[in-house]
């Protein structure tokens, strides 16, 4: 039998990473997750794939202490490239690198970037990408949506899940992937590698909160200024639906809410 690569996860113990790694121990990889507790232990580590999935998700927090969050995302990227001997870099990005992710037209991969519109979350995803780049071995940048799955503990879908009030309109449409499609497009991308460094990674099409909230028989509660806060996300992933199926951000939100409260019960 063919011998599997072996997997370096970094963040192995987050939302993403620990989903990552359970995936690919399933599929007999040899896995070696890698958090804050243990990366000291493994620089130097040889492995055939690294898989990023660390850094900083708060953007609230990055756009409140810019310094902060320059270390979280864009120099712990750095040293990993250089802590780590690997055959393959995968990146975990964000779709947040997108000055405008309201429209499909501006949020191609191939769509220039003016990093100069970006807040300090985005701008520093966007220079993490460009280290990966230029010294990552053979590089694969994935620009995730907003990421649901267990573990989760943030977020509009956390709230609806803890009955707590959200913090934006119901008819803020957001772009959602779940750990599980995550891993699974990683997985794919890793048996049989793309032609293209940088995949948005996101489902299809917007979820409408409200629309949401109905199809997974919620009564969502708003908290004060709530309706003034709008969010569109309208992502194009006409990438990643050629590589790779993938369900609407709409399925994708429903059946991991009804899931969860279902074994609540």
């Amino acid at each position: 039998m063919k011998k599997k690569p072996s997997i370096v996860v970094l963040g192995g113990t987050g939302l993403i990473g620990a989903a990552v790694g359970a995936h690919f121990t399933r599929l007999g990889h040899e896995v070696v997750a890698v958090d804050s507790k243990n990366y000291a232990a493994h620089v130097g580590t040889v492995a055939d794939v690294l898989i990023n999935c660390n850094g900083n998700s708060y953007r609230f927090k990055a756009n409140r202490d810019p310094a902060w969050d320059f270390q979280a995302s864009v120099l712990s990227v750095q040293r990993s490239l250089f802590d780590f001997t690997v055959g393959r870099y995968v990146h975990v990005s964000t779709i947040d690198v997108y000055p405008d992710c309201s429209d499909p037209e501006l949020t191609g991969e191939e769509t220039p970037i003016d990093s100069r519109k970006l807040n300090p979350y985005g701008f520093h995803k966007w220079m993490a990408e460009r280290l990966v780049e230029r010294f990552g071995s053979q590089p694969l940048i994935l620009r995730v949506g907003t990421v649901i799955g267990p573990g989760l503990k943030k977020g509009p879908v956390f709230d609806l899940l803890q009955n707590e009030p959200l913090h934006m309109a119901l008819d803020s449409e957001l772009s959602l992937i779940d750990t599980d499609t995550i891993a699974g497009a990683i997985a794919t991308f890793i048996e049989k590698p793309p032609n293209y460094s940088i995949i948005n990674l996101t489902g299809s099409g917007p979820a409408e909160l409200g629309e949401l909230c109905r199809q997974a028989g919620l009564q969502p509660k708003l908290a004060p200024g709530a309706e003034a806060v709008r969010h569109r996300y309208h992502l194009n992933n006409a990438r990643l639906r050629e590589l790779t199926p993938v369900a609407s951000s709409l399925e994708m939100a429903v059946r991991f809410l009804t899931d969860s409260l279902r074994a609540k019960l």
